[in-house]
């Protein structure tokens, strides 16, 4: 079920500058397998993801949701 709160960070990310959106779509190709990995730790996983997309200066990026990022990592 599609919920409000997916919704809302939906459009968070379609609000983001253009590469700031391809930065998260190529990032989301490369770690896609991961995610359905039971070795992988996704919490530290989205943790590394969100803490890079800051250093690159995507602070937007950062402030997204540990839920909605590994629901949106998934899809």
């Amino acid at each position: 079920m599609y919920c409000e709160f997916m919704k809302s960070e939906d459009s968070k990310i379609l609000q983001l500058p253009p590469e700031q959106i391809e930065w998260l779509l190529s990032v989301k190709n490369l770690y896609k397998t991961d995610f359905y990995s039971s070795a992988i730790n996704i919490k530290e996983l989205i943790s590394n993801i969100k803490n890079k997309a800051i250093e690159k200066g995507y602070a937007e990026i950062g402030l997204l949701d540990y839920t909605y990022l590994e629901e949106f990592f998934k899809r």
